[in-house]
């Protein structure tokens, strides 16, 4: 490659890599900024993670899909339907609903298991270490996982709250 080419490539090089970055911050913020607030029952699971660091890992009811009709790697989607305070999901389905606030995830699990698990993105938050103990031990009778989820089902955990 010619000294002429060179300059042109590392600039669009560096322009890429710009338009990547900020293409994965909006993907993760979106929802924030233009979703709906949600109140969703939960439970925690598991406070740390040598790896990871500290978090609150949240277990939800309608992550676990009774149905084999759903692959790994596949979307699934989730109806939420208002009751009082709190919201509920519907039933799983493979399209995204015409009409109303859904939740969009993605199915993992072994193919032979009878039932599978859907991936939400709202299932940990992460916190310092003493703010993560206290979670855990505040959330042990049950929470409320506040989340918003924006217009196309993809949803961002904002914060988890004591019954």
């Amino acid at each position: 490659m010619s000294n002429q080419w060179l300059k042109p490539a590392l600039i669009a090089a560096v322009i890429l890599q710009l338009v990547i970055m900020t293409g994965v911050f909006v993907k993760g913020f979106y929802p924030l900024w233009l979703g709906q607030e949600v109140r969703l029952e939960t439970r925690p699971v598991d406070p740390r993670d040598l790896f990871r660091g500290n978090y609150a890992r949240l277990g939800y009811d309608f992550t676990t899909l009774d149905s084999a009709d759903f692959r790994p790697g596949e979307p699934v989607f989730l109806p939420l339907i208002e009751e009082g305070d709190l919201w509920v999901t519907g039933e799983a389905l493979h399209e995204p609903p015409e009409q109303g606030l859904y939740l969009r995830g993605r199915v993992t699990g072994p193919r032979w298991a009878d039932t599978r698990r859907a991936l939400f993105g709202i299932e940990a938050l992460f916190a310092p270490k003493e703010k993560a103990l206290a979670l855990e031990k505040e959330l042990r009778d049950g929470a409320v996982a506040v989340i918003k989820v924006a217009p196309n089902g993809r949803a961002a955990l904002v914060r988890v709250n004591s019954e």
